[in-house]
């Protein structure tokens, strides 16, 4: 597993996580695409403005709760996966879990495609 693999997935995590607008524009610069897509069970959006619109809404819906990755990344050729936990800090329980999948585009992130896991898991 490359390093440079699993710091893009981090930095992916941070860009969920920074309140800053600019330092959080930087992130997605650094990690996405220019053609970027990003999917999950609830959105669909292109393009890293569309992106940027998608992280402000989620955080202000739940102000409290923070991304972290959870387990390992996992890689080969141009896709990763690895899962992640969503919970406001300290709680002894997430929000929700999920298991997301990129395809990468060089150094950054072409697609994601996020899935939540249900509540029971």
């Amino acid at each position: 597993m490359s390093e440079q693999v699993t710091n893009l997935v981090r930095n992916y995590i941070a860009v969920w996580n920074e309140r800053d607008a600019g330092k959080r524009r930087l992130l997605i610069d650094r990690v996405f695409s220019d053609a970027c897509v990003y999917i999950d069970p609830n959105d669909s959006v292109a393009g890293k403005d569309a992106i940027e619109r998608l992280v402000q809404a989620l955080q202000a819906r739940l102000p409290d709760l923070r991304f972290t990755l959870a387990g390992h990344v996992n890689a080969h050729h141009d896709q990763v996966l690895f899962g992640w936990t969503l919970a406001a800090p300290g709680a002894a329980t997430p929000a929700a879990t999920g298991v997301d999948m990129a395809v990468l585009d060089g150094d950054r992130i072409r697609q994601l495609h996020g899935f939540v896991n249900p509540r029971d898991q």
